[in-house]
């Protein structure tokens, strides 16, 4: 009887609670090693609230520190207020939770515990940025060929610096990347030209890419991202060659290339003229030189008069006379002809030569002798003509 009445109020009791409390139909049974908890509606309602804020609260977070960033949007001011159920589940206290009682080793969640600690600030998000590249032609390289890519310093329009240039590195079995060099158009854009060279051979048309880069510029959190860029790689000679005509195994070597004669022509007649009108010009001077010589200075004068007369006359005899005076300044007789080695000292190695002209000159025109066969007042006269250039003022 006892045992009958405590069933009865155990099933009292149970009848009682259904009738207070619905079923809860998105009740699932637990798996092996989860917590034996009924998870009400209002419990899974708070944790969603929670996520909710938590994400919004992210989402500003990152907007803020990446709101000069052009790709990010409009800023905070201008976006949309955040959802309601944000600011519901930050009013819900967390007593609005029924507390449960957990199986052993089960973690509850972070939303449903007390004194929550949010997760340290996400890193700053850097979002690499696209300038202009000019990328070579995708095809026709053997092994040996170098080509450039280019990509433009510039971000938005906005010229940048790069924090260092690429360095020599070596991309795999195809590539190399032998230098970098800043280059500068005609308008002031500034390139980074990259020079690759192909350094395997291949035995078939092969396609491979240039390396996706990213560049760092001294501005802080900016990137340029230049992506991979294919091209195809053939075989210099294919595997198989048929000795057919032109398609012979070995090649004969290039011919040297010719060089153009024309142009090196032209400058030869244009030296040559160029000589010719020197040397036109310089017999020119010498000739008018002579011509002023024979003018100004005596003994020229007198060599051009001698070659007119007799060279045994009287008259040749006078004109050599009259060259000595003029290069004297005075008349001179035999018996002052110290007063011509003063006033001119380079006639000082004719002195025999013209002493024997006095000597003869004396006999022939007051000696009362005959003229007879003397020096020679032809060479006579050449060579002070001679002395007389080499110490012309």
């Amino acid at each position: 009887m006892r045992r009958a009445s405590a069933a009865l109020a155990v099933l009292l009791a149970c009848s009682a609670a259904q009738a207070q409390e619905p079923p809860n139909r998105d009740y699932k049974p637990p798996f092996k090693g989860e917590a034996l908890f009924d998870p009400r509606p209002a419990k899974r309602a708070a944790r969603e609230a929670e996520a909710a804020r938590l994400k919004a609260e992210e989402d500003a977070r990152i907007q803020a520190l990446t709101v000069d960033n052009p790709l990010n949007g409009p800023p905070p001011s201008q976006q949309e207020p955040a959802a309601p159920a944000a600011a519901a589940a930050a009013a819900a206290p967390p007593e609005a939770v029924d507390a449960m009682p957990v199986a052993e080793g089960y973690v509850p969640d972070a939303a449903a515990t007390q004194g929550y600690v949010p997760p340290p600030p996400p890193p700053v998000v850097v979002v690499p940025l696209r300038s202009p590249v000019d990328n070579p032609r995708p095809y026709g390289y053997l092994v040996g060929d170098t080509l450039v890519q280019r990509v433009q310093l510039t971000v938005d329009g906005q010229p940048v610096e790069l924090a260092e240039l690429p360095r020599k590195d070596r991309f795999g079995v195809w590539i190399s990347r032998r230098a970098s060099r800043i280059e500068r158009d005609p308008d002031g854009t500034r390139w980074l030209a990259m020079e690759y060279q192909i350094v395997n051979a291949s035995k078939d048309v092969d396609v491979i890419a240039l390396p996706k880069l990213k560049l760092r510029t001294t501005t802080p959190e900016v990137f340029i991202e230049v992506a991979d860029w294919p091209i195809t790689v053939g075989a210099i000679t294919a595997s198989l060659v048929r000795n057919q005509g032109g398609l012979l195994p070995l090649q004969p070597d290039r011919p040297a290339p010719t060089i153009a004669i024309a142009p090196i022509r032209h400058r030869l007649k244009l030296a040559l003229l160029g000589l010719a009108g020197m040397l036109a010009l310089w017999l020119g001077w010498w000739r008018w030189r002579e011509w002023a010589a024979s003018e100004r200075l005596p003994f020229g004068r007198a060599r051009r008069q001698l070659a007119r007369v007799d060279a045994q006359s009287d008259e040749a005899w006078r004109l050599l006379h009259q060259a000595f005076d003029a290069s004297a300044g005075r008349a001179i007789q035999p018996g002052t002809l110290a007063l011509l080695f003063r006033a001119r000292p380079e006639f000082e190695a004719a002195r025999g030569a013209i002493e024997r002209f006095y000597a003869e000159s004396a006999a022939r025109f007051f000696g009362g002798q005959p003229a007879t066969e003397g020096q020679s007042l032809t060479a006579l006269c050449a060579e002070l003509r001679s002395i007389e250039r080499a110490h012309e003022r």
